[in-house]
């Protein structure tokens, strides 16, 4: 019988094996043990096996039922309640949420029940209702002194609160979650994982960069710390999307990298689905949509790549699959302000203008009711191109010029410098001489990200005025995108076009195509002179 308490001695130490091999040596003694069952699955949750872990601790639950001990039973169909959420079977949850209540029934104070509040406060549509079961959450936590129900009690608290526009309430509620889970005070590495996964989530949505970066590399920081290794690819997941919104497009691919080179559970929306959606999210970003297209394989159900896989539609110019995907989304969405950002896009897209209007209405009345400054810069770009296509240049320009001010005050560099570009075509057709001004300052901004296919369509518009299609003027070097700077470097170190597609994942053909427009670019006739002129320009 002493495997148990050397099971939990190890698993305070985060050494998820040596727990396993405990608990597991204890229910050899008794294979009908709940408490090593509930451990061994914890255990294997940790280590990474999702789907085992999930069956011992029902295991556990059922033979608590067969105990008598109903609070511990109740508190395991909590748990197991909010795992079938996570993977949307929601018939499942609500069974298990229904059994937990029952049993949770006339129970005094006790932790069952404050996981139980938090379960009610993650499900609940209205967000009024969320901050009050997070608010009963939260009395358990005080009333026994329970600082790992404490911490995800303030993080559901400080959504809620988000989510009714009480930003600046919400975010301290948030930050103090974080303090209590980051700073000690937590023993249950799940508690601790949950409020820093809430916290994250809301400090992305809301845009909040310098917040989320901040907390984004603390819990990086403590989970490879503690070995929180099924959090790990989630976490870098959530970093490198605020880093590719904020433009830090290198170090943002270093994090998604590192997070893909991670184990990571596979529950729906998690693991390595959020990673590699955000990094196919960063190689459209970067013109390059056949690396996207492949990162994005397999991801259609993923709520997490919805974004992506109706922007590389988009781009493609297949505005009817972009519909069709979004269509599968439903009608509902009315409260997602990305969702409705998309329908717009989409509804432009096929020049389905009253759609777009429409669309874009909604997402002004999200952006002013949650306080989201993002959703409105957003509002207010689409809206801008919703009044060019309709031919109210006047109103566009207004529009457009708001959402280059938003943007530029959000620090998010390729959405300013896209809204740029679209003011610019509107000035041209107003014949104002600020049209070619705006436009290089968009080539500029695309420039220094490496957004080659922006770019040349910035460099495109400045033809179009007179004017010359790059941003500087610096030799032969310079009429190159970034992509085909990169093709010039690969081909400087004598890749084959086979070996630069494998370096690059795309096509043969695209390879030869970009290697063919190096060439021509240049002006020379060979991959040797071409060489030539990389080692001179430093490349």
């Amino acid at each position: 019988m002493g495997g148990k308490p050397q099971g939990w001695e190890r698993f305070a130490r985060a050494d998820w094996a040596g727990a396993r091999d405990a608990f597991a040596a204890a229910l050899e003694d008794d294979p009908d043990d709940p408490e090593a069952l509930d451990g061994l699955g914890q255990s294997l949750w940790w280590l990474g096996e999702r789907d085992d872990g999930i069956e011992r601790r029902q295991a556990a639950y059922a033979a608590y039922q067969r105990r008598g001990d109903a609070r511990r039973a109740g508190g395991l169909a909590t748990y197991l309640a909010g795992e079938q959420r996570i993977d949307g079977r929601h018939a499942a949850a609500a069974g298990w949420l229904s059994r937990a209540r029952r049993l949770l029934a006339g129970e005094g104070p006790c932790p069952e029940l404050g996981w139980l509040a938090l379960e009610e406060a993650k499900r609940a549509d209205d967000p009024a209702a969320a901050e009050r079961h997070a608010r009963e959450a939260l009395e358990v936590a005080h009333e026994l002194g329970d600082p790992d129900i404490e911490c995800m009690a303030l993080a559901q608290l400080g959504r809620s609160v988000v989510r009714q526009g009480r930003v600046e309430d919400g975010i301290a509620l948030l930050d103090e979650a974080m303090t209590v889970a980051l700073g000690g005070e937590t023993s249950d590495p799940l508690a601790c994982g949950d409020a820093c996964c809430t916290t994250l989530v809301v400090c992305d949505a809301l845009a909040d960069l310098d917040r989320a970066a901040q907390w984004c590399e603390a819990v990086v920081a403590f989970n490879e710390r503690r070995r929180f290794t099924p959090l790990q690819p989630w976490c870098r997941g959530i970093y490198g999307r605020v880093l590719v919104r904020a433009g830090e497009w290198e170090r943002a691919e270093a994090v998604l990298t590192e997070a893909l080179a991670r184990r990571a559970d596979r529950r729906r929306g998690g693991g390595h689905a959020l990673p590699l959606a955000v990094l196919a999210d960063l190689r459209l970003r970067q013109g390059r949509g056949e690396e996207a297209a492949r990162l994005l394989e397999g991801l259609d159900d993923h709520a997490v790549a919805l974004a992506p896989l109706v922007e590389l539609h988009l781009e493609r110019g297949d505005a009817a699959t972009a519909q069709a995907i979004l269509a599968q989304r439903g009608e509902g969405g009315g409260e997602d302000g990305e969702v409705l950002a998309l329908r717009c896009a989409a509804a432009l897209a096929s020049g389905r203008l009253d759609a777009a209007a429409g669309a874009v209405e909604g997402l002004r009345k999200v952006a002013e009711r949650l306080a989201r400054e993002d959703l409105a810069a957003e509002a207010a770009l689409l809206g801008g191109r919703v009044a060019a296509a309709r031919g109210d240049t006047a109103t566009a320009a207004r529009e457009l010029e708001d959402a280059v001010a938003r943007f530029g005050a959000l620090r998010f560099p390729l959405e300013e410098a896209r809204a740029r570009l679209a003011l610019a075509g509107v000035q041209a057709a107003l014949d104002s001489p600020l049209a070619p001004r705006c436009a290089r300052a968009a080539l500029h901004g695309f420039e220094r990200l490496g957004a080659s296919r922006d770019a040349d369509r910035a460099a495109a518009l400045l033809r179009d005025l007179g004017e010359s299609g790059r941003s500087a003027v610096r030799g032969e070097r310079d009429e190159l995108t970034a992509r085909e700077r990169e093709v010039l470097g690969l081909v400087a170190a004598g890749l084959s076009n086979a070996e630069i597609a494998d370096r690059l994942v795309i096509a043969p053909k695209t390879a030869e195509h970009h290697v063919s427009r190096v060439l021509a670019k240049l002006g020379v006739r060979s991959r040797t002179e071409a060489a030539a002129h990389a080692v001179r320009e430093g490349l």
